[in-house]
């Protein structure tokens, strides 16, 4: 048995996926640009990936999200949500030093105040 939605389920459907995915590239997006500016925290993903190059991040990015897509999920509260962020902000972090080099170009500039 199928469930038929109106236009207006579907509609709010639609709505709240495309709002769910702007979210979503926006957290990675955050969280690789806060790695771009300390490092040190990719540490806590796993043991020196501080100083990895950029192709090493992006494999252990992939790599993690294979591993998170295999492991069983939770139906109430939160569930994996984090280490596939972690990883997606970690491939798109190692894509991003691959193609601009240094690490100081990812970093948007400190606007002094005044």
């Amino acid at each position: 048995m199928s469930l038929q939605l109106s236009s207006a389920q579907t509609q709010l459907c639609a709505t709240f996926q495309s709002q769910a995915d702007r979210t979503t590239r926006y957290l990675v997006k955050c969280r690789a640009q806060a790695y771009a500016e300390r490092p040190v925290d990719l540490d806590a993903i796993a043991t020196g990936l501080s100083g990895a190059a950029p192709e090493t991040l992006i494999a252990i990015g992939a790599d993690l999200l294979r591993i998170e897509a295999l492991t069983p999920k939770r139906w109430f509260g939160f569930g994996s949500e984090t280490a596939a962020l972690n990883a997606r902000a970690l491939m798109l972090l190692g894509r991003a030093l691959r193609r601009f080099g240094a690490p100081r170009k990812l970093v948007r500039p400190v606007q002094p105040s005044e």
